[in-house]
């Protein structure tokens, strides 16, 4: 009805009738807002003056024109929040302590019952909430929604809080129809994220679910190759509310398999950002996806495509589908050819007692170094940072990757490390420290002058070929078998405490490490036949006779490579102790060589002859 007063301004051609229909509802006491002033109550109406007064929450007594205020302010309707900050700020005051959740309502109702975790501080604080408070107040609220389960709490502060209008229907029911209303796969997905979280109002979870199971894989079949990153973290939330539900899909639901066959060139970008949770069920569902071993490449393509948390995934999928040796055989590869992501070093590293001990070595030392330098060189993101600090302050790290690395190796690595320029001084002195604790020899081998040729793994021919044999043997039988142990091992039951697992699974290991071995070995190794050693003084190839100075007693033993060592016939490797004392001697000179006892003994060398004309002869 409108105001007598307003009726006049009417028949004297002042306002026209709406404007004069609307000034009748901005009556004194009336709240209203303005866009800039925000929240305000009608004081005083001065008709003759052609103004009303409004005293808002930081600017009272402020006159506006009339035409002015009927165009910019608007009546806010009795209850709404800001007309009771505005009409009774101590009751508001008095609400947020003792009902804290009841706050919640009230301004979800007033704010269309969707907004941001940010809009609902602005509205409280620091008017009805001190800023100081309201952090303690917030955890508060979010205790006591619990029991109101139409009021949808996000987990994340980007998320929207949002108040369920339920019309008559159940709780159940209402989220359903949220998630079909949904606009977007992202507002579907926070739709499902809030089923899984209130499932206990689902009376009859494998009849009331299967809507939300069909709405999603609608979704995904019409959308995924618009937004294929979005399908997938859709699908899988849908696969991991069907497991907590422990109900089955519908025959008809599009599977997260079908999308993966679909998706698979795109599938390493569209998985980067998935949850933790996701991410393990994501490549758990490779060897469906991909059959007949299949699945295994795949997961290896993407071990140098995606992060961290990814990394760790594939290698447990890897090792709970008994697929370690192909893991192993992919990193020493991709450490030979330098093409691995920052991720899949670090990962490695943390790895060395466990999925990657068997690659762990100094090879993977080289790769680390160049990954920093190139990274350094390219201007050096962040993320490289973590993999300095994973080489530079591990105190373990350096003396394992060394451990059985041969002396030329040795030498190499630390004198890259002493050239490096992404090496400050501080941390090149304490890389070094490192080095010289695992290895002692470190220091003398760094002065001395060897050649890669003079310190190269000699090798007679026969011993070479034995052990490429014994590789061939490892690669082709042992390593085979033993995987064919772990699964019928599997079968037995409980792994925690299955022997025959564990038995097997420890030998995998032995077997991955000697495989490591004896190809580091084989690149190392020149092989010879011994033909053209000398006679001046006993080196390999050679046959020395010696004389023991104290009884008397004489022997006679052959100097021949590496691997051809066999104490029963008198033949010793020349890395052996006793070989080493020996070599370099002339006829006539003496040496200290080892015994049994552990006291050395002194023998004379009597004369010397090569092997390889014995052997023709």
């Amino acid at each position: 009805m409108m105001h007598p007063e307003a009726e006049k301004l009417v028949q004297a051609g002042k306002l026209s009738r709406p404007d004069a229909e609307k000034l009748s509802k901005l009556t004194v006491g009336a709240c209203v807002v303005h866009k800039s002033w925000g929240a305000g109550r009608i004081a005083e109406w001065d008709l003759l003056g052609d103004r009303v007064v409004v005293d808002f929450e930081d600017k009272k007594g402020h006159p506006l024109k009339l035409a002015f205020a009927i165009g910019s302010l608007d009546l806010l309707p009795e209850g709404h929040l800001l007309a009771r900050r505005v009409s009774d700020l101590d009751g508001l005051k008095a609400l947020a302590k003792d009902n804290p959740a009841e706050l919640v309502e009230l301004s979800l109702k007033s704010h269309g019952n969707t907004m941001s975790l940010d809009a609902l501080e602005a509205l409280l604080s620091p008017r009805v909430i001190s800023a100081a408070e309201y952090k303690g107040w917030w955890t508060a609220a979010k205790k006591a929604l619990k029991d109101r389960r139409h009021i949808v709490v996000p987990a994340k502060r980007t998320e929207m809080l949002a108040r369920r209008e339920t019309g008559g229907v159940s709780n159940a029911q209402a989220m359903i129809d949220d998630l079909a209303k949904a606009r977007d796969m992202r507002a579907k997905l926070n739709a499902l994220a809030r089923i899984q979280k209130d499932l206990d109002l689902f009376s009859d979870k494998s009849t009331e679910l299967v809507p939300a199971f069909d709405e999603v894989s609608n979704t995904v079949r019409k959308a995924w190759r618009l937004h294929p990153k979005e399908a997938l973290q859709l699908l899988l939330a849908r696969d991991e509310l069907a497991d907590v539900a422990k109900v089955p899909l519908p025959e008809s639901s599009f599977k997260a398999e079908e999308l993966l066959r679909e998706a698979r060139p795109t599938l390493a970008e569209a998985s980067s950002g998935l949850p933790a949770a996701l991410l393990s069920r994501f490549y758990r569902a490779f060897p469906v996806a991909f059959p007949e071993r299949a699945w295994v490449q795949e997961s290896l393509n993407h071990l140098t495509k995606t992060g961290g948390r990814a990394v760790a995934e594939i290698a447990a999928v890897l090792d709970a589908n008994d697929e370690l040796d192909q893991l192993a055989e992919f990193l020493k590869r991709s450490v030979r050819n330098r093409q691995l992501s920052t991720d899949l070093l670090i990962w490695m590293c943390k790895e060395r007692k466990g999925k990657s001990e068997s690659v762990f070595d100094i090879d993977l030392g080289n790769a680390i170094i160049s990954a920093i330098e190139d990274d350094n060189a390219a201007g050096g993101p962040k993320r490289v940072g973590r993999l300095y600090d994973a080489f530079a302050e591990d105190p373990g790290l350096l003396g394992e990757m060394v451990k059985d690395a041969d002396d030329d190796e040795l030498r190499l690595f630390t004198k890259r490390i002493l050239s490096s320029q992404v090496f400050d001084d501080l941390t090149r002195r304490s890389l070094m420290g490192r080095l010289i604790k695992a290895r002692p020899e470190t220091q003398e081998l760094m002065e001395s002058n060897t050649s890669r040729q003079e310190s190269a793994l000699v090798v007679s021919w026969e011993s070479m070929e034995k052990r490429k044999v014994d590789l061939e043997d490892l690669v082709k039988n042992k390593i085979p078998q033993n995987k064919k142990d772990i699964q019928i091992a599997r079968e037995y039951g409980d792994l925690r405490e299955n022997f025959e697992y564990k038995s097997a699974r420890q030998q995998q290991a032995v077997l991955l490490r000697l495989q490591s071995k004896y190809e580091r070995e084989l690149r190392n190794a020149r092989g010879t036949d011994f033909i053209g050693c000398s006679t001046e003084s006993v080196g390999i190839g050679t046959i020395v006779d010696i004389e023991d100075v104290a009884t008397g007693a004489k022997q006679t033993y052959t100097i021949l490579g590496a691997w051809d060592g066999d104490p029963d016939k008198h033949i010793l490797s020349y890395l052996s102790e006793m070989a080493k004392a020996l070599i370099g001697k002339r006829p006539g000179e003496e040496a200290e060589v080892p015994t049994d006892s552990g006291v050395n003994r002194t023998v004379r060398v009597a004369a010397i002859r090569l092997y390889a004309q014995a052997v023709a002869a």
